[in-house]
């Protein structure tokens, strides 16, 4: 059974697939909104594969080199820092 957000996420995702291959203009925060949806997964996901091979410490450590990863790559390919967008 599927969770309220997996569902949520379910349906914004067939709402992209559905405009596909058309260029729209997202804003920063629409940028900052996704990568928030993304981050929450990403992380649930690492959490789950990681869990049992390394303790606490070692699970900030590796999710915080996440974060920083994923900082960087959108700031490299986009421009927008989003560390920046609510300032």
């Amino acid at each position: 059974m599927k969770n309220k957000i997996s569902k949520q996420v379910e349906e914004l995702s067939k709402i992209c697939l559905e405009y596909s291959g058309v260029h729209r203009n997202y804003s920063d925060e629409d940028l900052s909104n996704a990568m928030l949806i993304l981050m929450e997964i990403l992380l649930a996901k690492t959490h789950d594969k990681h869990r049992s091979k390394l303790n606490n410490e070692q699970l900030l450590t590796l999710v915080e080199e996440l974060g920083k990863s994923m900082h960087q790559t959108v700031l490299l390919f986009s421009g927008v820092d989003l560390h920046k967008i609510y300032e």
